[in-house]
């Protein structure tokens, strides 16, 4: 196998592990925060934010950015799965640092707001699906370079 397409197999992994950590964090994580007392929520939701970084925020930052180096670097496929799983990866970015860092933020600081985690729930919908789009994109790309998988 040669570096593009081991290059693929590396963004294989890491898009499948994003996938299962967005739709956990979606039905479950974000859910969760608003069963936590108010008194205990800026505690809670430090621990969560301390602890998160390694498995969900490096990875998810890297499935935003890897899909240009992955459209540069890795095997020849049609350019617009390329530019979709691009597209895909830019939404996931936008909402992160535009919609879902601030009300983290928000939350860390205030305390527990059921609204904040309402809006924190809604907002992660079109980087879920961005993602769950990266992922599908992702397995064209194997059938693609692999043929019969």
């Amino acid at each position: 196998m040669e570096l593009p397409q081991l290059f693929l197999m590396f963004w294989v992994a890491l898009v499948f592990w994003v996938l299962g950590q967005i739709w956990l964090v979606q039905i479950v994580v974000y859910p969760l925060f608003a069963k936590v007392g108010a008194v205990d929520y800026v505690h809670y939701h430090r621990f969560y934010t301390q602890r998160i970084p390694l498995p969900v925020i490096i990875p998810g930052f890297a499935s935003f950015l890897l899909p240009v180096a992955l459209a540069l670097y890795g095997p020849t496929v049609p350019l617009w799965m390329s530019m979709l799983n691009i597209a895909a990866g830019i939404v996931g970015l936008l909402v992160t640092v535009m919609l879902e860092i601030p009300r983290h933020n928000r939350l860390e600081k205030d305390g527990k707001n059921d609204v904040t985690i309402a809006e924190l729930i809604r907002y992660n919908w079109p980087r879920t699906l961005s993602i769950s789009a990266q992922s599908v994109i992702t397995f064209l790309m194997l059938f693609y370079v692999f043929g019969n998988i």
